[in-house]
């Protein structure tokens, strides 16, 4: 599987890289020392950060595929944390539209290590036109 890597500029660049399946599958991520909590394991704003993308990156392609000018702007993002990951860990992560209106998509998520879920999360974007504030 050929892999791409996800536009993660601005703050994102901090917690990159991430890769996506060129096919538009799932991401990955792999956890290394800079991505660690005082406890040796992923910090949890590092597990954030990364559900931003992941479903910010579905949020962004559906609301092109509406009108190409258009934009995903976040409303709300809410994640549960369910296990750690660890130094080394390859992390997928996976998102879908569960609804779209014509300015709203409802999103839901998941960080996994192979069958360990990490993290659930849930979002909600506005898409807006291009100059529209």
């Amino acid at each position: 599987m050929s892999l791409s890597p996800v536009d993660t500029s601005g703050f994102g660049a901090y917690a990159g890289p991430v890769l996506r399946a060129e096919s538009g599958g799932a991401f990955e991520f792999e956890i290394e020392d800079r991505h660690l909590n005082g406890a040796d394991r992923l910090h949890g704003g590092m597990m954030m950060a990364l559900a931003s993308i992941v479903l910010g990156q579905v949020a962004k392609e559906t609301a092109g595929a509406k009108a190409p000018d258009a934009q995903a702007k976040p409303l709300s993002l809410n994640c549960d944390f369910v296990s750690a990951g660890e130094r080394g860990d390859k992390v997928e992560g996976r998102a879908e539209v569960t609804r779209a209106t014509r300015t709203v998509l409802f999103i839901s998520g998941e960080l996994r290590v192979g069958t360990r879920v990490l993290m659930t999360a849930t979002g909600v974007y506005a898409i807006k036109e291009q100059d529209a504030a």
